[in-house]
Formats: structure tokens, C-alpha cells, sequence
């Protein structure tokens, strides 16, 4: 008798451990599932470049100007620093400018007058893609944390350029947020952000020349 209980509990083996599978299986799909934390964004940038060249009249001359933000994550209120960096077509870098303090880092701002060698300025004069750096500073406006970036491109859809006559021209160009992938490695010849943080002057040649103050 026991022998044959023996038997029979050994023939159910492999229909138990069938049955065993099957429940795991349909424990595991009933369970919730557990999604992947999505990957934070890059610091998204606002820029843009407006301006006019006058040909006639008393203003004659040139008055561009170039503004350039990063919002910085966590909207920190402590003083920040900033600078700007471009790279053109070709992959040169240049320094547009920088901010050596502001009062709150949240929204670290570069603004920069300048003219061109040779007027009027054209969209192919600026530069493709843009870098703008922030970083905290102490109340000595010393570098004190951790640098962010974020980056741009130039959007050539958006750039637009009025004429009025032979008087002036104007023009006005936008970069959008890209993410670091598509330009970071286009920065990357040099620490050009650290660079500014801790000395205040960049290796990178100054993009155009310095505007005239009005």
C-alpha cells in the first residue's frame, strides 16, 4: 500500500511542479509593476539676439545686444554667477560673455552688447549652438558649488531681418533648448564653464566686438 502511495505521489510530481510554475507566473503578472524613473531633463535656455543697423540719420551706427538664460534646477534663490559660450558652423568656440554676480541663481542671465566688423549682422554670423553656464556664488562673488549647463540651437525658421528702406535694417535671431547630447561635445575642448567660474576670464576668443555703450 505504501509503495503505491509512493508510486502515485511520484507520478503527480511533474503535474505539481507544473502547477507550482503556473501560479508564479500568474502571481508575477498580477503584480504592479515598477516603472524606471525618467532620466531628469537638461536645464532648458532662453536666447536670442536683437538689434539694428542704422545707415542714415543721427543714430547711425550699430546696437545689437544678446540675451542668454539657464533655469537652474531646484529654482535656488542664493547669488549665482554666469557666462555664455557659441560655437559656429566650423567648431570654433567663442566667449560671448559673463555675469560675475546676480542676486538670486535661479534664472542666471548673460546680456551682452557688441557689434560686428562689418555691418549689418546676418543669422549665419551667429553662433549655431550656445552654452550657458551657472554656478553659486559667496558673498565675495566667488565660485562656491557645482556648475550647470544647459544648451542651445540656432533656429533658423525663426530669424527674421526688416529693412525700412535704405535707412536701417534689423534683425532678430532665437536659439531652442537642445538637450546636452546633441552639443555638449562640441564644448568639450576645454572646461570653459569651470574655467569662467573660477578665474572669470576664458581661453576662448571673445565673440565680435564689444558694443558701445548708449
Amino acid at each position: 500500500m505504501h509503495a503505491i502511495e509512493r508510486m502515485s505521489a511520484a507520478g503527480d510530481r511533474p503535474g505539481r511542479i507544473a502547477r507550482l510554475a503556473l501560479a508564479a507566473a500568474v502571481a508575477a503578472s498580477s503584480a504592479p509593476a515598477f516603472s524606471q524613473a525618467p532620466a531628469p531633463a537638461d536645464p532648458p535656455i532662453s536666447a536670442w539676439v536683437m538689434g539694428t543697423t542704422v545707415y542714415r540719420g543721427k543714430s547711425k551706427g550699430q546696437r545689437y545686444i544678446l540675451h542668454a538664460s539657464v533655469i537652474v534646477p531646484g529654482n535656488p534663490q542664493n547669488p549665482g554667477g554666469a557666462a555664455a559660450f557659441g560655437v559656429d558652423d566650423a567648431g570654433n568656440v567663442t566667449f560671448i560673455g559673463r555675469t560675475e554676480y546676480q542676486p538670486t541663481q535661479s534664472l542666471s542671465t548673460v546680456r551682452r552688447k557688441f557689434e560686428t566688423p562689418k555691418p549689418p549682422m546676418t543669422g549665419e554670423q551667429a553662433p549655431r549652438y550656445l552654452m550657458v553656464c551657472s554656478w553659486p556664488v559667496d558673498d565675495a562673488h566667488k565660485a562656491n558649488g557645482a556648475v550647470t549647463t544647459g544648451f542651445g540651437e540656432r533656429d533658423d525658421s525663426a530669424t527674421s531681418i526688416s529693412k525700412d528702406g535704405t535707412l536701417q535694417e534689423s534683425l532678430n535671431v532665437k536659439w531652442t533648448s537642445v538637450p546636452s547630447a546633441r552639443a555638449k561635445g562640441k564644448f568639450s575642448k576645454t572646461d570653459y564653464c569651470g574655467e569662467v567660474a573660477r578665474t572669470g576670464k576664458s581661453s576662448a576668443p571673445l565673440w565680435l566686438l564689444p558694443g558701445k555703450e548708449t
